[in-house]
């Protein structure tokens, strides 16, 4: 398993080059480390959806966070240390290094847990929009063997754990919310995407 590992992260990092890739997935590998980008892209991302959702963007966002963070420190904290797997600069005689050499392990891929677990709470938010975050996470996904910091399994595992643990804190946060709709209803920019959600559910069922 692990030579097949190895052979596919060599077609990957090396072999499947080309010179639109290097120069879009070291740039788009480490975006939140770019201060120009995200001094112009975030806060223009985060005007966007609330001119398009407004009353809907506070609870989506708050619960966004939320997720990344704690499906970040998971893999880091509790799951890499128990595999200590080294990463590819530190094992391969042969790569093409097109980013920072990384301390720390490398499974699972912590980029591919965040961007997956956040494409699935956003895609449960925003069904519509599911095709283009599933597609920014894997674009992730693949720059971060591309850019030689990660194997493919690394970012495979990230992903279907990013994916389940989405899945899962979506159904806690919408709970909690409309919790805390119906004890504390002055709280309505927090939880209006999802208490109406839960209405029109209701209604589907019962029409």
């Amino acid at each position: 398993m692990e030579s097949l590992d190895q052979k596919i992260f060599v077609l990957i990092n090396s072999q499947w080059s080309n010179s639109v890739f290097d120069f879009l997935l070291p740039w788009m590998t480490d975006l939140h480390k770019n201060a120009m980008a995200m001094a112009i892209l975030l806060p223009s991302l985060l005007f966007f959806w609330y001119y398009k959702t407004r009353k809907q963007m506070l609870g989506a966002l708050l619960g966004l966070i939320l997720c990344i963070a704690l499906v970040d420190n998971f893999i880091y904290r509790v799951l890499k240390p128990q595999f200590q797997r080294l990463r590819p600069p530190h094992v391969e005689k042969v790569i093409e290094l097109r980013t920072e050499r990384y301390a720390g392990y490398s499974f699972p891929s912590n980029h591919a847990g965040n961007n997956f677990a956040g494409a699935t709470f956003l895609s449960s938010c925003y069904p519509a929009l599911a095709p283009v975050f599933f597609s920014i996470a894997a674009l992730v996904s693949y720059s971060r063997v591309y850019v030689g910091a990660h194997y493919p399994f690394d970012v495979l595992a990230g992903g279907v754990i990013g994916i389940i643990f989405g899945l899962f804190f979506f159904k806690i946060w919408k709970i909690i919310l409309i919790y805390s709709h119906r004890r504390w209803s002055f709280l309505p920019l927090l939880t209006r995407t999802f208490v109406e959600g839960d209405k029109n559910a209701n209604s589907d069922r019962n029409a």
